[in-house]
């Protein structure tokens, strides 16, 4: 979350029940890799993440995903195949994160913001680390690695 942004919900200017994000773990159909970034700035910095972010009150979850991946790699997905893998909601129902596996054919050369200082395409079992704490608690969970197998396994039948 933008400094900005946790400034107005603590001052109570913005109603922290509206705060919906959304990522995607990004799954070249050629190498069978996915895609990590490494944080830069103080909110877990050198920790290794999804591209994703705040969705504007003006947007849905796709649209946001698709402004933030572009915003925050250079890559256009608007026509990529997007597959919902998980949705994260806070124990006061605050807050919302919206994971996706998007499909691209190709790895591609990130074109990194200030938000991220590197980048690594891996296979899903030498990840890099650490990962970004939300990050882990999803990777960790035994229910969205074999949701990640299965559609690896499918792709790499098709």
């Amino acid at each position: 979350m933008d400094k900005k942004l946790g400034r107005l919900l603590r001052r109570g200017v913005l109603d922290h029940s509206d705060l919906r994000a959304c990522g995607a773990v990004i799954y070249s159909r050629s190498t069978h890799r996915l895609l990590f970034l490494l944080r830069s700035g103080e909110k877990h910095e050198d920790t290794w993440a999804l591209a994703g972010g705040k969705v504007e009150r003006d947007e849905n979850i796709t649209e946001a995903l698709i402004r933030e991946i572009s915003e925050e790699t250079g890559y256009d997905i608007s026509t990529a195949k997007l597959i919902p893998l998980e949705l994260f909601r806070s124990k006061d129902n605050r807050f919302e994160y919206h994971t996706f596996v998007c499909l691209v054919d190709e790895e591609f050369l990130p074109k990194l913001n200030e938000e991220h200082k590197g980048y690594a395409w891996c296979d899903t079992a030498a990840f890099p680390k650490p990962l970004h704490p939300g990050l882990w608690t999803s990777w960790t969970n035994q229910s969205i690695q074999k949701k990640i197998a299965t559609i690896r396994s499918v792709l790499e039948v098709s």
